[in-house]
């Protein structure tokens, strides 16, 4: 599927009820122009609470936060982040394990962990703002396996 949201933030949920053990895997690729693109999880829909990580374009870098992060700060997220060449059309591929308040998140091989300890929902979600996502190979699994 792809994410086309060429003014504002438009996000599409691709699990509910993920519990607190999950495998996530997606390919994605974005378009030139778009401003931000991630992953939600633990999510509340209906309150827009969640964890995420988001991938900036305009600055190549991955960073963990909550949203929201008010008040101020309800996630310390300082050295929560990792550098990455964020390319126009290529194809990127993420892995996140989440266990409990452990979330590791893998983009084509690098890692960055970080810890979740309030669990808003359980909906799992992929987001883009101020532009384009193309989405492929979206894989959600669940419990112990």
């Amino acid at each position: 599927f792809v994410i086309d949201t060429p003014t504002k933030s438009s996000e599409v949920v691709v699990g509910r009820n993920t519990g607190d053990i999950f495998k996530f895997e997606v390919d994605v690729e974005f378009l030139e122009g778009t401003r931000t693109f991630g992953v939600r999880f633990y999510e509340d829909e209906d309150k827009a609470e969640s964890y995420q990580f988001v991938f900036n374009t305009t600055e190549n870098r991955y960073v963990f936060e909550k949203k929201p992060n008010w008040p101020w700060p309800a996630n310390q997220n300082i050295g929560l982040e990792r550098p990455i060449d964020l390319i126009p059309g290529k194809k990127y591929n993420i892995r996140m394990i989440v266990d409990d308040t452990i979330a590791t998140i893998y983009v084509d091989g690098v890692a960055l962990n970080a810890r979740a300890f309030k669990r808003p929902g359980e909906s799992l979600s992929l987001f883009a703002s101020e532009g384009s996502l193309k989405v492929t190979n979206c894989k959600v699994t669940t419990g112990l396996k």
